[in-house]
């Protein structure tokens, strides 16, 4: 996915440059579902409700601030596509986070909080090419909307390195006309790596 690679090439060059200055960071691949109520006025048209079905995520932290503070990110996308009147509609959901793990690192245990923002975009896949100068080709169309982002999790080392993380996020998704409800909450479990120091 094109959107993918642009998200993963600055965690990249992050990554490249936390491992020359020593610092902690970590990057994970998660296992989740969404979970959303209904908008009964939005049912009752046929309209496909947000929540369920598999969200693969990549996300990562890098910790290097006092008081183990950091930043955060995260892209996590459907799986499979929905039915959407007639078109298939692929929801992806990316945010950008003030980060915050309470326990220093060594610990078997570390939980994490993060807090930011980010975007909901509703690719609709209409079957026609459109083609940019500078996006290339493409057989979808993007509705885009603001949100904002809490999350935590814990992160249960497994070995010096290797954590699982249950984790819970919720997004507060602005003008989300699509499907009339502004609650979206994610639960799933992750596995990860702790590049740099772990201790």
């Amino acid at each position: 996915m094109k959107t993918l690679r642009w998200t993963l090439i600055p965690a990249a060059c992050l990554l490249a440059s936390s491992l020359c200055l020593g610092q902690s960071v970590d990057a994970f691949l998660g296992f989740n579902t969404m979970l959303t109520s209904q908008n009964a006025g939005y049912t009752a048209n046929g309209v496909p409700k947000l929540g369920s079905g598999f969200y693969p995520s990549v996300g990562g932290d890098l910790i290097f601030l006092p008081h183990n503070l950091g930043i955060s990110a995260q892209v996590a996308w459907r799986g499979g596509m929905m039915n959407y009147g007639g078109y298939g509609l692929r929801p992806i959901f990316y945010d950008f986070n003030l980060a915050w793990e309470p326990v220093a690192p060594g610990s078997t245990i570390r939980p994490d909080f993060a807090i930011g923002f980010g975007a909901e975009s509703l690719r609709f896949y209409t079957g026609q090419y459109t083609c940019t100068f500078i996006g290339g080709c493409t057989n979808y169309t993007s509705s885009n909307h603001f949100m904002l982002h809490a999350g935590v999790g814990v992160k249960i080392y497994l070995t010096e390195h290797i954590f699982l993380r249950p984790a819970v996020d919720y997004y507060n998704v602005r003008h989300n006309i699509e499907f009339g409800v502004p609650s979206v909450w994610q639960t799933g479990i992750s596995i990860g790596y702790t590049l740099g120091p772990s201790s």
